[in-house]
């Protein structure tokens, strides 16, 4: 024990030194912090108050400015034997064994900083470094998107009876262009996966959209080249119908690209003229859809 106590003072003088401000003329301020965490960033602080809160206590944070962490504290006395009492018992009784006596304030612009020794001999010398807690990686809202796509697709299964229809959910077209946007993708090589599972199967393809007005239509330039990117795009006019149509022949001819006879497939436009919902309806862009219709058993 005598160890211990030496040792403590050689700490106090490394962490005050002669520089040290006391608040009651004696070398030693009146003031004694139960800490039991500190950290780089204020978030992960919050962090841990919020944690520590489930195991029945009510910490705070402060800012200690001398050495730019933030204190999470229990306890904040003139009671020096209370504090170590408390410290002791959250060492002992909690899952916060690292927990330390802070002797000085951290409220004041002038931090007069004295640890004070816990008398457990483990925790009286020990001094463990302050581990930053890694930040979680940047979520990439366009990758997560497509890996929901991906395992929805994934969980599905095509009807395959005489007369029955699917719409393809997950297929998805830029605007006024019969040119797939990039998470489609998922969705069509699933077609393509059970057309070959069932080469006895014959499809009809559907196109529909939103409405029956004539406009601008996108499209391909060179077909088979890319599906799934406007770089390889030319820019004219046409009917729903057309659109519609267009759209439909961009799956087939993905279909036929990945080694699907075209003789089992054909084609139906419908422009508008089978909406779900009125063409102004919050819902309105489920109107524009493929749908896979079977055509024998």
């Amino acid at each position: 024990m005598k160890t211990i106590l030496l040792l403590a003072c050689l700490m106090s003088f490394i962490f005050c030194g002669p520089c040290a401000r006391s608040q009651g003329g004696s070398g030693e301020p009146d003031n004694y912090v139960v800490v039991i965490g500190a950290f780089l960033s204020k978030d992960n602080a919050d962090r841990f108050v919020r944690n520590s809160k489930k195991n029945q206590l009510s910490p705070a944070v402060e800012l200690n400015r001398i050495r730019n962490l933030y204190y999470v504290f229990v306890l904040e006395t003139g009671d020096k034997s209370a504090a170590l009492a408390e410290a002791q018992r959250l060492q002992d009784n909690s899952p916060y064994s690292d927990t330390w006596v802070f002797n000085g304030t951290l409220r004041d612009k002038v931090i007069v900083q004295q640890p004070v020794v816990v008398p457990v001999e483990v925790h009286a010398v020990e001094i463990k470094p302050v581990v930053e807690e890694p930040k979680p990686a940047p979520i990439d809202p366009v990758k997560e998107r497509d890996e929901k796509i991906k395992l929805a697709v994934s969980n599905k299964q095509m009807a395959l009876k005489k007369g029955e229809k699917e719409t393809l959910d997950y297929i998805f077209f830029f605007r006024d262009a019969a040119i797939l946007r990039p998470e489609s993708q998922h969705e069509v090589d699933r077609l393509v996966l059970l057309m070959n599972k069932h080469p006895e199967e014959k499809i009809r393809i559907h196109g529909h959209t939103n409405g029956n007005d004539r406009g601008k239509i996108i499209r391909m330039k060179n077909p088979y080249e890319n599906f799934f990117s406007l770089d390889n795009s030319v820019e004219g006019s046409g009917s729903a119908i057309e659109l519609s149509e267009m759209r439909a022949n961009v799956i087939r001819d993905y279909l036929i690209k990945n080694g699907i006879d075209k003789s089992r497939m054909s084609i139906k436009a419908w422009g508008g003229k089978k909406p779900l919902y009125p063409v102004d309806d919050e819902k309105a862009e489920a109107n524009v859809r493929v749908e896979i219709e079977v055509l024998n058993e």
